[in-house]
């Protein structure tokens, strides 16, 4: 168990706190290397350069009002944190008009395992109901046999399976 306190709070994030949640997103970028080295013909990228390129698709998805992220924090921080957008539901199955998407779920690795992330998925479901959206889609990484219990077990199933590789020569690390 960890060393930190275990009371905590979760609240949304606004888009200036955005800086936030860089240590959560290394730490989500750090298991994702470690569980999936290679995707397709990609390497893992660097801590700096993943964080550059997530943040910036983070700071254009708060720009839709209907995009939110939670963060989980105690007395030593942020401990986790959750990043949801809306958008239209799937045009070929009867889901509603608006569907999110779980972008990110992040816990910090001493963390993990200790209920964090399903109430960070309790809280996202809560405002999603608030809001009048009743479908969630999720994506996780074909390694990521700890994720895939979590979802499983609050009642996702798997719905695709997505391929990756590069059309040209294969991608270096950076």
């Amino acid at each position: 168990m960890s060393i930190r306190d275990s009371q905590h709070t979760i609240r949304t994030l606004p888009i200036a706190e955005l800086d936030e949640l860089a240590p959560l997103w290394g730490a989500l970028q750090d298991h994702y290397a470690a569980i999936t080295p290679l995707l397709g013909n990609a390497l893992a990228r660097n801590p700096e350069s993943s964080w550059r390129n997530r943040r910036e698709k983070y700071a254009r998805w708060l720009t839709d009002p209907n995009a939110f992220v939670l963060i989980a924090e105690d007395a030593g921080g942020p401990i986790g944190y959750a990043f949801v957008t809306v958008g239209p539901g799937y045009a070929s199955w009867c889901t509603g008009d608006q569907m999110a998407t779980l972008q990110s779920l992040s816990v910090l690795p001493d963390l993990r395992g200790s209920g964090i992330g399903s109430e960070l998925l309790d809280a996202v479901e809560e405002e999603l109901r608030k809001r009048g959206v009743g479908d969630l889609e999720i994506t996780t990484a074909a390694t990521n046999a700890d994720a895939e219990r979590l979802y499983e077990r609050r009642g996702y199933t798997r719905g695709f399976v997505v391929y990756v590789g590069s059309i040209d020569e294969p991608v270096v690390g950076d």
